[in-house]
């Protein structure tokens, strides 16, 4: 998963570096808009990636439980159903 997390970082920002050069904020009307709606999801791409990638570091140092175990847990099936309890 961190390495796909790397990746994907190194792609946007790859692409953001790209961007800069082809695209003018400055630009008036419709390109001016297009450019600023696309540094802005790139943006939210890279901050993204890194907070995954934060998160994920966080995640190890603390040994928290993966929401998808605490998910499996909930949905075995109750063994005690039908049977008489003492």
């Amino acid at each position: 998963m961190r390495l796909r997390l790397l990746i994907s970082l190194a792609v946007a920002v790859f692409l953001l570096w790209h961007a800069i050069e082809q695209f003018s904020i400055q630009a008036g009307g419709l390109a001016g808009v297009f450019a600023s709606v696309w540094f802005v999801f790139a943006l939210l791409v890279v901050g993204g990636n890194l907070s995954a990638l934060l998160h994920e570091r966080y995640k190890k140092k603390n040994g928290a439980v993966e929401t998808r175990t605490i998910l499996e847990s909930r949905r075995k099936p109750d063994l005690t159903h039908g049977r008489l309890r003492a």
